[in-house]
């Protein structure tokens, strides 16, 4: 009886391993894939040098795919089946002229040159649902979406303009924009990945969020 439950609960113990390439199947490092599936808490990993992720211990089940990288159309999947050890390769599709000009056309009102160049990674409301609320975490994630080419020491962050601040509660930003472009006359210096956050109007009072570690 011991045995059985015991196979029972190791076959409910799966494991998704995959490899991330481009159009021409070159591997692509520093992607963000993230794991859903409803009534669960999302799962997140950035590709290794080789392209590959890997989500260890997780429930079988039905699960949705979401893989984000600077350069490239976001992809997603949904009912992907993992039971036991699966294996999910993707191949991202370049982002295009068409998709870069929706995005801008749907806030014109924030659009300035910095922003129009076709580098630029633009995440809302259904992207920022998909990072994490905890700030510290947010943060690498963003770095991780700014990529290799940010430098060593990643993408510098500005919060509506200014640099230096903390990360604002995830229910209080607006928009984030990962710039490619490094010769924006917004700013005064060189730089690539750099990682632009919008707050909503009226955001300077407690949201009430908060984040406890044990």
């Amino acid at each position: 009886m011991c045995l059985f439950l015991l196979q029972a609960l190791l076959a409910q113990v799966s494991t998704i391993k995959g490899r991330v390439t481009d159009p021409s199947e070159a591997i692509v490092p520093g992607a963000v894939v993230t794991l859903r599936k409803a009534g669960s808490r999302d799962l997140r990993q950035t590709t290794n040098e080789e392209g590959v992720y890997e989500f260890k211990n997780v429930q079988a089940g039905a699960y949705t795919i979401r893989i984000q990288k600077p350069g490239f159309a976001l992809y997603a999947a949904e009912g992907i089946a993992i039971s036991g050890a699966s294996s999910f390769d993707v191949r991202l599709s370049l982002a295009t002229d068409a998709q870069t000009l929706k995005v801008e056309d749907e806030q014109n009102a924030v659009t300035t040159d910095a922003q129009q160049n076709a580098g630029a990674l633009v995440l809302r409301e259904a992207e920022l649902k998909s990072l994490s609320d905890d700030p510290d975490q947010l943060a690498q994630e963003l770095q991780a979406l700014a990529g290799p080419g940010a430098g060593p020491n990643g993408g510098q962050i500005f919060i509506d303009g200014f640099t230096g601040g903390r990360l604002p509660p995830k229910s209080s930003i607006r928009e984030i924009r990962i710039n490619q472009n490094p010769y924006s006359a917004e700013f005064d210096r060189i730089g690539f990945g750099r990682i632009e956050i919008l707050t909503k109007p009226g955001t300077d009072k407690f949201r009430g969020d908060a984040f406890f570690n044990f």
